[in-house]
């Protein structure tokens, strides 16, 4: 009937042959980007175009594609007035008559820029490498120093801790340093080596093509047709981060859900739909061969040069696949007083059975080169009940930490969270896969207002019998105190971890007694010897935990843990 539209929807089957038909003519699509559906390393791109069509044959070119399409994903659908028949569709290349001389140049000074940001980076290794020499050579110092100086005067406390919180704080922040370059020089490398993949593709002369999706059509009423083509590219990525903001007043945790996106496919995306989706479209569906497993006695082979590059190349994959989604810097809006706060607009949440994808719903930008953009995903405000854990034996610090449940109909993905402790910046966390419904412990960094120490106040050492002869056990005394103290102007639960000695040998005996309090809880999660003590804390109030163990072995034996 007349004016009534057609919807036609067509998987592609490709021939790059020369076509059987003879075509009335060919019609040059005005196309544009609408939707993208990002994976990890991979994008699924939906192109739209509207075209008038005569009767008869004709062919609808999508010209001058730039990325390398997986032609297996070719996907072409249509609706409209005219009545049409697909009959096929195939990827077109021509070679380049001339070089892109332009674009290389633009790609090669790109180049030159991002190794420019390697060497900075590798300078700042350099600095920090000599920082810490100095650090640790100021530590190594105060070693050998500080018993010099006991045998003739006792250094005052304050000179000591802040000596060891400096120390501390800085070989930290060395350390932290360290990491953010390397990982800059990483995310910096991978950006060159895609830039000089592109670099090839346009100076190799077998490579200098441009591409074309041609869709061959049967028109059977003359008519304006919407077409829809879909194709898969590589060259994009996307990662899970978090901003958790924390409202001590209120005992709530806001934690909203952001995608870092980044894509390198050659072509920019310019206002289109983007949705996320964690389905792995490059793991193969299908269930891996079963083969018995035959234990055969043990024969040394040979590495081969191939052998050992094959492994190389493994080992860098799996780390570079590790290691992806670290880099992104945190994103901080400046609230003017009085002034009605922006609310993002969030993704919508679909399952599709094995993968979950999230729609985005503000139409939005990606241009290619590898920068990253951050998208609003979803948001949730969870219940939160606040308490300080610390293990005083090999941190000074007490960290920040709530017991949330992940809402029922919501699924997290593991990825860096930004804390914000009532609209301040305070560091950074991390947050594993978190399954709807599933409670999981939310830690939100470092309070540097609730103090926690470790001191070690007595060591005895008795290994004789008596007038002078030497036992054949050797029986050691150690007397140790925690202290916790809240500098907050407001109550809070502190929770403290430690590890007492346990023995893995029948000649080796550990004992503990003289306990000032009580734990509230010994072998925490069936790990032998760590204790846990949980108790809550007043403004200016301070906790002393006090404990002896003893250790007896044989006199001769040397102990490895001690």
């Amino acid at each position: 009937m007349p004016g009534i539209k057609e919807k036609i929807i067509i998987s592609v089957i490709f021939s790059l042959a020369l076509p059987f038909f003879v075509y009335a003519q060919d019609i040059q699509a005005d196309s544009k980007i609408s939707a993208v559906t990002i994976y990890s390393g991979d994008a699924l791109i939906k192109r739209v175009a509207q075209v008038k069509l005569p009767q008869g044959e004709n062919r609808v070119i999508f010209a001058d594609l730039i990325p390398e399409i997986d032609e297996n994903s070719l996907r072409v659908s249509a609706e409209g007035s005219a009545s049409v028949k697909i009959l096929g569709a195939y990827i077109k290349k021509e070679f380049l008559k001339e070089q892109p001389v332009d674009k290389v140049r633009a790609i090669q000074a790109q180049i030159l820029r991002l190794e420019d940001e390697v060497r900075k980076f590798n300078d700042a290794k350099k600095r920090l490498a000599d920082e810490k020499s100095f650090l640790d050579s100021i530590r190594l110092f105060s070693k050998e120093q500080l018993p010099k100086d006991l045998a003739t005067k006792m250094p005052a406390i304050k000179d000591l801790s802040d000596m060891l919180t400096f120390l501390d704080s800085k070989l930290k922040d060395n350390y932290a340093q360290v990491v953010d370059s390397e990982l800059n020089i990483r995310d910096l490398r991978k950006q060159i080596e895609v830039l000089h993949r592109q670099l090839a593709e346009i100076s190799a002369p077998t490579q200098k093509m441009k591409r074309s999706i041609v869709v061959e059509l049967d028109v059977l009423k003359a008519g304006s047709l919407n077409i829809d083509i879909s194709y898969r590219v590589g060259g994009a990525y996307w990662y899970p981060l978090y901003d958790a903001r924390v409202n001590f007043d209120k005992k709530e945790t806001e934690l909203v859900s952001f995608a870092s996106v980044k894509q390198n496919t050659g072509e920019d995306w310019q206002d289109v739909q983007i949705s996320l989706s964690t389905a792995k479209v490059n793991v193969s569906g299908v269930l891996p061969e079963i083969e018995p497993w035959f234990l055969r006695p043990y024969q040394p082979r040979k590495q081969t040069r191939v052998g050992s590059a094959v492994l190389s190349q493994k080992m860098d994959l799996e780390r570079n696949f590790l290691a992806a989604g670290q880099q992104m810097e945190p994103y901080f809006t400046e609230e003017p007083a009085a002034a009605i706060p922006a609310e993002y607009d969030y993704a919508q949440q679909e399952d599709k059975g094995i993968s979950l994808v999230y729609r985005i719903q503000r139409l939005a930008s990606v241009k290619s080169g590898g920068e990253e953009y951050r998208l609003a995903v979803l948001s949730q405000v969870l219940t939160s009940s606040f308490i300080y854990s610390a293990y005083p034996r090999l941190s000074t610090f007490a960290y920040l930490g709530s017991r949330v449940t992940n809402a029922k109909d919501l699924q997290l993905l593991g990825g860096r969270v930004n804390v914000f402790l009532d609209g301040d910046f305070v560091g950074v966390s991390q947050v594993k896969n978190i399954a709807p419904s599933e409670e999981f412990d939310l830690y939100l960094g470092v309070d540097e207002n609730v103090k926690v120490k470790r001191e070690l106040l007595e060591k005895k050492v008795d290994e004789t019998l008596f007038a002078g002869i030497p036992a054949t056990i050797k029986k050691t005394i150690y007397r140790y105190k925690v202290t916790v103290e809240n500098y907050k102007s407001k109550d809070i639960k502190a929770k403290i971890f430690e590890a007492i000695p346990v023995s893995a040998d029948d000649r080796i005996k550990v004992k503990v007694d003289k306990i000032s309090l009580e734990p509230s809880l010994k072998d925490y999660k069936d790990k032998k010897g760590i204790w846990v003590w949980e108790f809550d804390l007043k403004p200016t109030e301070k906790k002393e935990i006090f404990y002896n163990y003893i250790i007896e072995h044989p006199r001769d034996m040397e102990i490895e843990g001690l």
